[in-house]
């Protein structure tokens, strides 16, 4: 697929993604999720970024330098969106407060998430305590780490839902991993795809912040 072509389709996605949330009861949502909103804005915070979801065309506006701007990020849109509009009944989902790899809800041949982690457990190999520093920069909050994990992170995706990062460092033996954990009622919040698209933002993000701090 050309490059052109693959994002004339995501773009087409996102567009899809927000006229179907304009189909959504707005109000039955902001309840759902205990939402500010205003007549024209419904507001919520996106990893430690403050946003907007137009209530009139549903278009995402994030915060950025004092003021808000239009999101194209195609990860962060089609995350909010899902986050949104996915759960089902009056009240939010519950918690388990069990986290899981993603791999315990995947059906069928669904590549593993490891898959697309490859990039950055290269670049975070051998940079822990700036990866720690990255995390805490993106709202995150360092947890007593497990497994021989070298950083565990709980980050607030959206104010009502949470994932963790794990990391080991590569050494003598081992190559550096990271997964990511999912509590186990997630699928009552967003997706299975969603999954993707939120842990491939979330480590972009981090990414950026581990390059922007380094220089």
């Amino acid at each position: 697929m050309k490059y052109q072509e693959m994002v004339s389709n995501y773009e087409l996605q996102a567009d899809s993604a927000r006229k179907l949330f304009l189909t959504y009861d707005q109000e039955k949502m902001i309840r759902r999720f205990h939402l500010e909103a205003d007549a024209a804005w419904i507001y919520t915070e996106y990893l430690h970024t403050p946003c907007r979801i137009s209530r009139s065309d549903g278009h995402i506006e994030a915060a950025a330098d004092g003021a808000y701007r239009v999101c194209s990020r195609f990860h962060t849109v089609m995350t909010i969106y899902d986050l949104l509009c996915h759960a089902k009944g009056e009240t939010a989902p519950v918690l388990f407060g069990d986290w899981c790899t993603a791999a315990h809800f995947a059906v069928g041949s669904s590549p593993q998430a490891s898959v697309f982690t490859k990039t950055y457990e290269t670049i975070f190999a051998g940079r822990a305590e700036e990866l720690k520093s990255a995390c805490e920069r993106l709202g995150g909050v360092l947890l007593e780490r497990v497994a021989g994990t070298d950083v565990m992170c709980e980050f607030a995706v959206m104010p009502y839902f949470p994932v963790r990062l794990q990391f080991w460092d590569k050494d003598e033996e081992f190559a550096p991993r990271i997964v990511v954990l999912w509590d186990k009622n997630a699928m009552a919040f967003l997706h299975f795809e969603t999954t993707y698209y939120l842990q491939q933002d979330l480590l972009e993000r981090l990414c950026a912040q581990l390059q922007d701090h380094l220089g």
